[in-house]
């Protein structure tokens, strides 16, 4: 994944486990969408100011027809306006997704889109050694404590296979 298109969730999860600079340190150009930022209040747009401003954070800007299109994709209902719109930029661009929201990810599939999400960057991060094994254990505890839409089967597994490195 040379691009990604990035939800507002990954964002809200790399922010409470105050990891959100780890996402810019990836060899993948990060983008995300206007009605993404819009979802996240002043506090969490607050973090990612600095990456907007020095630009390792591209924020898309869709035209009025652009934005037509997307209220118009064939979509399931589940899908919010935020999601169409990184599933349009994705396809647009030729972008992964960077997303933990399940319906959008079973979507990006169907649209043949490639998808990666939380646990993915936990690899990633441990993979550029930005974090050691002890401290992905303690901060996939963290997150399993306060993100319920998680795959616990898969956290569960990755928390066995850190331990036993």
């Amino acid at each position: 994944m040379k691009i990604a298109i990035t939800d507002a969730n990954i964002f809200i999860d790399l922010i409470k486990l105050q990891w959100l600079g780890y996402l810019f340190c990836l060899k993948v150009e990060i983008y995300s969408t206007v009605e993404v930022i819009n979802e996240l209040i002043d506090v969490q747009l607050e973090k990612l100011t600095e990456f907007i401003q020095s630009n390792q954070l591209k924020i898309h800007t869709f035209s009025s027809s652009e934005l037509e299109q997307i209220m118009q994709m064939t979509a399931p209902p589940s899908l919010s306006i935020q999601d169409r719109s990184v599933v349009f930029l994705a396809k647009n661009i030729h972008a992964g997704v960077l997303s933990g929201d399940n319906p959008l990810r079973k979507f990006c599939a169907k649209q043949n889109l490639e998808v990666k999400g939380i646990i993915w960057l936990f690899d990633q991060f441990l993979e550029l050694q930005l974090i050691n094994c002890e401290v992905a254990i303690q901060k996939m505890n963290e997150l399993l404590s306060f993100n319920n839409r998680l795959p616990v089967h898969d956290c569960n597994e990755r928390l066995r296979q850190w331990k036993e490195d």
